[in-house]
């Protein structure tokens, strides 16, 4: 049966052809970008070099300093501190990744060895420290002091989505509602942020900010949909990172609280003795017949679809550009990414 994932780019290289094509308007804002964040990723200490420095390994498609820059380019042209702002808006995302495989218990992510993998538990915390803290140095330091204003704001944020999250583990009656509530605050605001910093930074007015953060927050929910329907079918080699870790730690994902709300009798019997802490929880390939059978997989590809198209609604009012072209153009690879 189908899961809804089959016509995605297989290769790492469709992939990155298609955001390269997409993001063509601000090639030279993402290289200034790129520059600062490698700048601030060093240090004097020859084992804090190396630690940090490994975290750079983790690159990404840098989407969130993406999305900044297009939000300011859609308003008229380089900002001022977008290139710097988008750096750390990058930094504080590494930090969380770096935090996120510590709780997950994650031995590879982007087909490298995590920190905590190679190093342990001890040094990933406090490299994840230095990032945010550092990141927080240099926000101190800006004239203009919106891009702290907000991103603390949202750095408090994140960490309460880990902490729900943490709290929802092996909580099998947890709603949509509250889902949505985790993941809004775990990975949606940092793509909201990112938009409604790079619409700030280029001198729009509040409102339309504001119009940006909320298509920012709606690509991250879709973002974080996709990414859930991944750690459950996706192909680990493909992906780039370890997967199945929300079920090993029971942790809530769309697919599964559709499946859960969708199973009667026995079925849901079985299910709820899967999901016992004390039986380790379900594997992927245990999993894989009841999700195929309710249909979760596309169902919650669906909501992440109704969000990608609610996004593009949030920019409708933006003049015919480049940047916009590409704004709207992002949620289709958020749809079809598989890393």
């Amino acid at each position: 049966m189908a899961t809804g994932l089959e016509n995605l780019p297989k290769s790492s290289e469709e992939r990155g052809a298609v955001l390269f094509r997409i993001v063509a308007p601000i090639l030279s804002d993402l290289a200034r970008s790129e520059e600062n964040l490698s700048k601030l990723l060093t240090s004097q200490y020859a084992y804090i070099n190396t630690l940090v420095r490994h975290i750079e390994r983790f690159k990404g498609k840098r989407l969130r300093p993406a999305v900044l820059h297009l939000s300011a380019r859609a308003f008229g042209g380089e900002a001022r501190l977008a290139c710097e702002v988008g750096a750390l808006v990058e930094m504080l995302h590494l930090a969380t990744l770096c935090h996120d495989d510590i709780l997950d218990d994650a031995e590879t992510r982007r087909n490298v060895e995590t920190v905590n993998a190679k190093w342990g538990n001890k040094s990933a915390v406090m490299t994840g420290d230095i990032l945010f803290s550092r990141a927080f140095e240099v926000l101190g330091r800006l004239d203009d002091p919106r891009p702290y204003k907000i991103l603390s704001r949202v750095s408090r944020m994140i960490c309460e989505g880990e902490l729900l999250q943490i709290d929802s583990r092996f909580k099998v009656d947890l709603d949509e509602d509250a889902y949505f509530d985790l993941i809004e605050k775990k990975t949606a605001v940092l793509f909201g942020a990112a938009a409604e910093l790079g619409a700030l930074l280029a001198g729009a007015k509040e409102s339309e900010s504001k119009r940006l953060y909320a298509y920012g927050r709606r690509l991250g929910i879709a973002f974080q949909i996709v990414d859930d329907c991944l750690d459950l079918v996706g192909i680990e080699q493909t992906v780039g990172k370890s997967l199945g870790s929300d079920l090993k730690n029971g942790e809530p994902t769309l697919p599964i609280i559709h499946l859960l709300a969708n199973s009667t009798g026995a079925r849901k019997q079985e299910l709820l003795t899967l999901f016992r802490p004390e039986n380790g929880g379900p594997t992927r390939e245990s999993l894989r017949p009841y999700l195929e059978r309710a249909g979760s997989v596309d169902y919650a590809l669906q909501i992440a679809r109704a969000e990608i198209q609610r996004a593009r609604d949030e920019i409708d009012f933006l003049p015919a550009s480049s940047a916009k072209t590409a704004l709207l153009e992002i949620p289709d690879y958020v749809l079809a990414r598989t890393s």
